[in-house]
């Protein structure tokens, strides 16, 4: 066989990969526009409060607090997940899964955290409009709380 030369598998493995893209091609597209789409329509005002929570966040993220809430999160869930899968006592499966998907909630929360504020200033960034330095009225606003 020559150097170069395609083989019958080669051929009908790669006829597999592009009928698998053809196939998927279209519904990842349009979840890709739904999504940016979903953020695209936001109001400034909700992407700039994104922003100001996710500044938040960055202040305390080098924090042995932070570090240690995030390391005690990632210890519980690996917990909860080995005595699940253990399984010792039936009894306690419901308790067990209801904590585990309240650990996986807050660490989930966190994270996307991070995440909505970075794709907020991006879609921000993108916008016609400048965008000026948040100055209150966000979420962190209390001077109009009692």
């Amino acid at each position: 066989m020559a150097v170069g030369a395609v083989t019958a598998d080669q051929q009908a493995s790669r006829k597999q990969v592009q009928d698998f893209l053809d196939r998927v091609r279209k519904p990842v597209r349009e979840w890709a526009a739904g999504i940016k789409s979903e953020w695209f329509g936001r109001p400034d005002k909700e992407l700039k409060d994104w922003i100001e929570y996710g500044r938040w966040w960055n202040e305390v993220k080098d924090t042995r607090w932070y570090q240690n809430q995030l390391a005690t999160l990632d210890k519980e869930i690996k917990y909860a997940q080995e005595e699940l899968e253990v399984g010792k006592g039936l009894e306690d499966v419901p308790e067990l899964r209801a904590y585990l998907k309240a650990l996986r909630f807050v660490r989930g929360h966190i994270l996307t955290t991070e995440r909505n504020a970075d794709i907020s200033s991006r879609v921000l960034a993108g916008r016609a409009e400048e965008i000026k330095p948040f100055m209150g009225g966000g979420m962190n606003d209390r001077s109009k709380s009692g």
